[in-house]
C-alpha cells in the first residue's frame, strides 16, 4: 500500500526546507523530513523505470513510499535501484540498468544531479576521502568520481567480478563474486588507484562489511558457511566455518553483533566470535528467492524484505533484537536494501 496521506503531506511541508550539512542531528533537531529513519531501496522491475525509495521513521510511526517521486515530480529515479551510499548531506543511489548514479539530498531527497560517465551496469558504491568509488559489472572496473562535483576521475581495472565494496583503514575492499559464485576479495590502494593485493576466501562469497580496522566476509555454499576476518593492517585473513549451517547469505554488523541468514532463519553472533551460532533468532516464511531479498540490522532492530516475486508490492518486516515483530509495511517492487539515515 502506498501511504501518502494527509498527515504525511503536512509533515513533509513542515520540514521540507530544513536542511543541514552534517550527520550530527538528533530526534529533537532533525536535519530534514527524512532524517532519523531508515531508507528502503526498492529496485523495481528490470527493464521498467519504476525503482523507488521508501522511508520509515525510527519510532516506526511515519512511513512514506516513493519519496523520490513525491519530492521530484518531474524526475524519474530509473531502472533497478541497486544500492545507496552517503557522503555528508548527499545520498548516492546506484541505478543499475539505467547506468547512472542519482545524487539527492539525504534529508530532503531533493534531486541534486546524476552521474553517468564510464558507468557500465554499476552495482555498489562507497565514499572515501571525498571520492566516490563505484563497482561496474560489465566493465569489471571500479570507477572513481569527485564526491562534491561528481566529475569522473579514473577507472581501476579489476578484470574480474566486482560487486560489493567497503572502505577500511584507508583502503578499499571489493567482493569478487555474485549470485553464489566467487572466492576472492580485491584490495585497492586509493592513493594510486591500483590493486594492492588479492585475498582468497571460500567459494560462495556473498557479503562484506567493515567494522573498525577489520573487514568481515561471509561465504556460503552447499557444503558449509564460512566467515573470514581480514586484518586491514596486514591484509591477512583468519576464518571459521560451520558445516551445519549451509548457504549462509546475508550479513550485517550492528554494534558488537553480526547478524546473518541461512535458509529461512536469522542468526546472531558476537563480533569477536570464533564460531557460528547455529540457533536461529527468528524464522520467516519461505517464499523462494524473494525470501530475505533485503536484510539489515540497524540500532538493535532487524529489517527483512520479501520481494513478493516482483509481481506485487514488497513486504518489509521489522523485528526487535529478541525476534518479535514490531512493524510490517508494504513498499515498492523488489525491496533489496536498508540504509540508516541518522
Amino acid at each position: 500500500m502506498k501511504l501518502k496521506n494527509l498527515y504525511l503531506g503536512i509533515l513533509a511541508s513542515a520540514f521540507l526546507f530544513t536542511s543541514c550539512s552534517n550527520n550530527d542531528s538528533d530526534d529533537n533537531n532533525p536535519a530534514g523530513v527524512y532524517d532519523n529513519g531508515v531508507f528502503i531501496l526498492n529496485e523495481g522491475n528490470f527493464g521498467t523505470p519504476n525503482a523507488s525509495v521508501s522511508f520509515l521513521s525510527n519510532d516506526l510511526s511515519v512511513f512514506q513510499d516513493d519519496i523520490f517521486n513525491a519530492v521530484n515530480a518531474t524526475a524519474v529515479l530509473g531502472d533497478v535501484a541497486q544500492s545507496m551510499s552517503f557522503f555528508g548531506d548527499k545520498a548516492f543511489i546506484v541505478v543499475n540498468n539505467s547506468n547512472e548514479v542519482r545524487v539527492v539530498n539525504r534529508y530532503t531527497f531533493e534531486n541534486l544531479g546524476v552521474i553517468t560517465e564510464k558507468l557500465e551496469n554499476p552495482r555498489y558504491s562507497v565514499v572515501l576521502e571525498g571520492k566516490l568509488y563505484v563497482t561496474n559489472a560489465i566493465s569489471k572496473a571500479v570507477t572513481v568520481y569527485n564526491a562534491n562535483t561528481y566529475e569522473y576521475i579514473a577507472s581501476i581495472a579489476l578484470d574480474k567480478t566486482d560487486e560489493r565494496i567497503v572502505a577500511a583503514n584507508g583502503k578499499l575492499y571489493v567482493m569478487n563474486g555474485a549470485y553464489g559464485s566467487g572466492n576472492q576479495v580485491t584490495v585497492i590502494n586509493p592513493l594510486t588507484n591500483t590493486v594492492a593485493t588479492t585475498i582468497t576466501v571460500e567459494e560462495g562469497i556473498n557479503s562484506i562489511e567493515a567494522a573498525g580496522n577489520m573487514v568481515y566476509v561471509l561465504c556460503g555454499n552447499s557444503d558449509k558457511s564460512k566467515l573470514f576476518k581480514i586484518n586491514t593492517t596486514t591484509d591477512i585473513a583468519t576464518s571459521f566455518e560451520s558445516t551445519t549451517l549451509k548457504d549462509s547469505y546475508n550479513m550485517d554488523i550492528d554494534g558488537s553483533k553480526i547478524y546473518y541468514t541461512s535458509g529461512v532463519g536469522v542468526y546472531v553472533m558476537d563480533l569477536n566470535a570464533a564460531s557460528f551460532s547455529e540457533t536461529a533468532l527468528l524464522t520467516v516464511a519461505d517464499n523462494n528467492y524473494s525470501t530475505f531479498y533485503g536484510f539489515a540490522a540497524i540500532d538493535g532492530r532487524i529489517y527483512t524484505a520479501d520481494a513478493s516475486g516482483f509481481t506485487a508490492d514488497g513486504v518489509v518486516t521489522v523485528y526487535n533484537d529478541k525476534g518479535v515483530v514490531l512493524k510490517s509495511v508494504n513498499v515498492g517492487r523488489g525491496p533489496n536494501g536498508f540504509y540508516d539515515n541518522n
